[in-house]
């Protein structure tokens, strides 16, 4: 008994130590890069004749991700357009949400003139709509505006909104060769780092994803410009009531916005 004992303890303690070990090589895997890995991206230039066009999948992407240079687009005096994709009622918040939305959207510098709504299903948007016809809405969007800049959601992301709308504009890009191309990460595993409210840090891609497939630039926000973006960002109460939702969220106010140039 005490041999048959021993045995299984060592067993249970080889176990144990291999999970440990296999999770802190899954997590140094999936970590964000450095702090100081900053200082190597180029940084994102916006001219006040630039034309940005913004898709957001959801009500509160386009704030959590580009909210900063929204706010720096309006006060240069460009032009600014965010198309909501999405109801955003896969929950059954779609109202809710669409008003939050709207308050938001005054907070950031946007008029209602600024906002479209394509008004379609939200989660697993790829099994509602196919491929051909969010291509025909989205590609609309961009002859109707003609914009210089498209920031839209980068096709890694693992929400599958995200990556549908983010494969389906950057498959229109190569047919617009005077518009600047960026895409943005919102939900990919341990990102952002650390998370909470963290303000005097910097947003860093994940380590997987610093890769030949991605180049990552950053757009450096201003003090005010970063606090318009939590204010902004505060007004998503269906979104922050949930704790590690909220911690989330808010780790996305930084002093900088992260977008992958791909054009």
């Amino acid at each position: 008994m005490k041999f048959l004992s021993k045995k299984f303890l060592w067993i249970v303690f080889s176990v144990a130590i291999l999970a440990l070990a296999g999770y802190l090589v899954y997590r140094h895997f999936y970590s964000v890069l450095p702090q100081s890995s900053i200082e190597n991206m180029a940084e994102i230039q916006i001219k006040s004749s630039d034309r940005v066009l913004v898709f957001s999948p959801h009500p509160d992407d386009e704030t959590i991700a580009t909210g900063g240079a929204i706010v720096k687009a309006k006060n240069l005096g460009a032009k600014v357009e965010v198309v909501l994709v999405t109801d955003g009622n896969r929950r059954g918040l779609g109202a809710e949400r669409r008003a939050e939305f709207q308050k938001v959207a005054e907070i950031l510098g946007l008029s209602s003139s600024d906002l479209v709504f394509l008004n379609q299903p939200e989660f697993y948007l790829a099994k509602k709509v196919s491929a051909a016809d969010l291509s025909a809405m989205l590609k609309n969007q961009i002859d109707n505006f003609s914009p210089t800049i498209i920031i839209y959601p980068d096709s890694s992301d693992q929400n599958p909104d995200h990556k549908f709308i983010g494969q389906t504009v950057k498959n229109l890009l190569p047919n617009y060769q005077n518009a600047s191309g960026y895409s943005y990460l919102v939900h990919s595993t341990f990102y952002p780092r650390p998370i909470g409210l963290h303000e005097d840090k910097f947003l860093t891609p994940p380590k997987r994803l610093a890769n030949g497939n991605h180049n990552w630039q950053k757009l450096s926000l201003s003090q005010s410009e970063e606090d318009t973006k939590f204010q902004a960002l505060s007004e998503y109460k269906t979104q922050l009531r949930t704790p590690i939702l909220h911690e989330l969220l808010v780790a996305m106010v930084r002093r900088n916005e992260l977008f992958s140039r791909n054009n």
